[in-house]
């Protein structure tokens, strides 16, 4: 006799991959808010504030977020579309960023490459955002 066909098996097996698919979704927020956050703190840096928040939460927040957002992408089986978005995210934060960064210094143009990295992030983190959103509501009790 095969446990794995059975109902309670399943119910559970479902109630885990939900619960990862609504965490996936309010880590994509958390990871949202943490990216207006960042420019917000670029901009502060910029004007005399200091860039060690930006940097902090650049180089630490952002990719752990990011790494979070991957997994539970895979656990909650979002998709092959949703998966791969996520590690292309993953790697913009992580390779994209620092590339640019240490670029800029040669050059203003790799500086702007550095905030053009960002706001595709940002909108590839709304464009996942909003995929969470639909995927959760379409089960009941999300």
């Amino acid at each position: 006799m095969t446990v794995s066909g059975s109902p309670t098996t399943a119910r559970t097996t479902g109630g885990w991959r939900h619960g990862a698919a609504v965490a996936h979704r309010w880590v994509l927020l958390l990871l949202l808010v943490d990216l207006v956050v960042q420019f917000f703190l670029a901009g502060l840096g910029a004007f005399g504030g200091g860039f060690d928040a930006h940097l902090t939460n650049g180089f630490v927040v952002l990719p752990a977020l990011a790494l979070v957002v991957v997994v539970l992408a895979l656990l909650a089986r979002a998709g092959t579309r949703d998966v791969v978005l996520a590690l292309v995210l993953l790697l913009l934060l992580v390779v994209g960023q620092s590339l640019f960064r240490a670029l800029a210094d040669d050059g203003a143009f790799w500086g702007g490459l550095h905030a053009l990295d960002g706001l595709v992030v940002l909108g590839i983190t709304g464009f996942l955002h909003g995929s969470a959103v639909r995927r959760t509501r379409a089960v009941p009790g999300a």
